[in-house]
């Protein structure tokens, strides 16, 4: 998947307002640019063509941790190498922040010349894999003019879905018209492990905020488990599924493998480089230290306020910083459920962790804390969410339902502090307080 430019955090500040963890990203290099589509062609002339599969690799940003793909079409009469590729957006384009927002998406398919685009990827420390494919002279024909009708100006353009239509599937739709729906009958009945969850989770790995985003961000859409065909949507699995197809070849309609030879091109020397998880990791462990390191340090402040007024207000703004983080998560959440076209954004459970509620604790706790004002109100919130919490981890713990128990693990330890905060009594008092007790009591 792949841009063509933009400044390097706009990614990143579109996916964090959305929680894709709020999703992130940022700049990619300048791509090639487009070429023009080559003549058209006969099954006579297609004799000599060769079509080469070609997967891009894992790169830095989150946009490149879905890895890309393209389909190079290589003429010897002409001399022709174009490659066609559906990956391509722009950050210029009207209104760009308000259609990712609300995922009403414009992504185009595009013709470039195929020696810049993979000098352009292997620059950015992607590795490439080429696969040139046994097909007859009618496919070979048959999916060039395929292809150019795409790059037509009235048919470039379509609504991306990052799972269910985005350059990896329209690609895979292509090769699959063209072999005659050969890919999909081998593959759409063939149920697997993988969901897009942990797909995405897979693939986003040593970009923590991003991968707990993403996590945070999809709802329970994203948790049924993926024919092999779906999960053509990573250009890296279709890639290693096209390696075991066989197709009919010939008049006899002896089968062959699809794949006739594959090789390997390496990023050059000194490029960063991302290394692809074989499994998806479980971020349980890790969030839950992270969600109790969070709840000491409000248990400790709290035990210190005690005794020092200091640690009261410190307590006041750490409890409501992340009363507002929650409660503005719940609000993007809401809204991405109910206001945009975010399927696999819908049912989320994650709002029973992430409430809305909890902007009311934005202004109680400091109230109460600091003024002693409103505590059965502040006390009564604190309750209701961690009583939705609670909900969010016996939902979370039902087979067959949303996997957040990770979710689960950072939020619930720190609401539990937070109420813990609010219940006890005893309080430093301000100083005017205490020195008019002083004065009393002498």
């Amino acid at each position: 998947m792949r841009l063509r430019r933009g400044p390097r955090r706009a990614w990143c500040i579109a996916a964090a307002a959305l929680l894709w963890c709020v999703a992130s990203g940022s700049l990619g290099a300048q791509a090639p640019g487009g070429v023009a589509p080559p003549p058209q062609s006969t099954p006579s002339a297609a004799d000599g063509l060769e079509i080469l599969l070609v997967t891009f690799g894992q790169g830095e940003e989150v946009f490149e941790r879905f890895g890309h793909n393209a389909i190079w079409v290589h003429d010897p009469a002409s001399g022709a190498d174009v490659t066609y590729d559906w990956g391509n957006f722009s950050f210029r384009q009207p209104h760009f922040l308000r259609r990712f927002l609300t995922g009403d998406t414009r992504y185009w398919m595009e013709a470039k010349d195929a020696n810049a685009m993979v000098d352009f990827y292997r620059r950015l420390g992607r590795t490439i894999t080429i696969q040139r494919l046994n097909l007859t002279a009618d496919q070979k024909a048959s999916l060039r003019e395929d292809l150019r009708r795409n790059a037509l100006e009235e048919n470039r353009y379509y609504r991306y879905d990052y799972f269910v239509d985005n350059c990896s599937t329209r690609l895979r739709d292509a090769l699959d018209r063209t072999i005659g729906g050969a890919l999909r009958a081998a593959t759409d009945t063939s149920r697997t492990q993988l969901s897009y969850r942990n797909e995405s989770v897979r693939l986003t790995d040593g970009d923590r905020p991003i991968q707990t985003g993403i996590d945070i961000a999809l709802g329970r859409p994203a948790d049924v488990p993926l024919t092999a065909w779906e999960s053509f949507f990573i250009p890296m699995r279709l890639r290693d599924a096209v390696r075991k197809l066989t197709v009919p070849n010939g008049a006899a309609g002896a089968r062959v493998p699809l794949v006739a030879s594959e090789s390997t091109i390496e990023p050059y020397p000194g490029t960063p480089r991302v290394v692809e998880l074989a499994t998806a990791p479980r971020l349980v462990w890790r969030l839950l230290i992270v969600g109790l390191v969070l709840a000491a340090l409000v248990a400790g402040i709290r035990v210190m306020a005690v005794s020092r007024r200091g640690a009261v207000w410190g307590l006041a703004v750490v409890t409501a910083a992340w009363s507002l983080l929650c409660g503005l998560i719940g609000v993007l959440l809401l809204l991405a459920w109910t206001a945009t076209q975010h399927v696999f954004w819908a049912w989320n459970e994650n709002l029973f962790l992430a409430s809305p509620l909890s902007l009311l604790l934005v202004v109680l706790l400091p109230a109460t804390l600091l003024r002693g004002r409103a505590a059965r109100a502040t006390r009564g919130v604190a309750a209701a969410v961690v009583a939705l919490s609670l909900i969010g981890l016996v939902l979370a713990m039902i087979p067959g339902g949303q996997q957040n128990g990770a979710i689960v693990a950072l939020f619930l330890p720190v609401h539990l502090a937070i109420a813990w905060s609010v219940f006890r009594p005893a309080l430093a008092a301000p100083r005017t307080a205490r020195a008019l007790v002083d004065s009393r009591a002498a």
